[in-house]
């Protein structure tokens, strides 16, 4: 939640300008306020020079970085909590990442992967699914994927 308000907050600074005191000039100004202070842009407008050819505008890396920060492709898709109900039982929950490119039908394989790894972790002989359900959350400001599942470990 925190990181989605940081990009929220990002990108709404990037059509955002500060005003300055100074003279007012058209190099890379947007104009002056109602004291005639200059308003510059946050991002300005200038590019970054790669070679002859290949030149990025700022505007453009800032967006990258943005979407980049919100997607964060090198994080899991889900996130797994367990919680241990009694001797020998163990719920696991799951949460996805709201932004992802595929792995819709991953939940069950991520549930199954967890509960091996309890037994094998506890010294258990083995496992029984007692529930399992997926599901989508419907949460501000992007609804989220969920699955929720009920292991008997033997």
């Amino acid at each position: 939640m925190k990181r989605n308000i940081i990009l929220f907050i990002l990108l709404g600074f990037a059509g955002c300008g500060i005003a300055t005191n100074g003279p007012s000039g058209s190099n890379g100004t947007l104009g002056t306020d109602s004291r005639g202070n200059t308003i510059r842009p946050l991002i300005p407008n200038e590019s970054i020079v790669l070679s002859k050819s290949l030149t990025i505008p700022a505007e453009a890396l800032a967006l990258g970085a943005a979407i980049y920060f919100a997607v964060d492709p090198l994080s899991p898709n889900w996130q797994i909590e367990e919680a241990r109900m009694g001797d020998n039982r163990f719920r696991i929950s799951l949460r996805k990442k709201r932004f992802v490119t595929g792995g819709d039908g991953e939940a069950a394989q991520i549930f199954y992967r967890r509960a091996e790894q309890i037994v094998r972790e506890n010294g258990y002989a083995g496992y029984t699914v007692l529930e399992f359900g997926e599901g989508v959350e419907s949460t501000i400001p992007i609804a989220q994927r969920v699955a929720r599942g009920v292991i008997q470990v033997k």
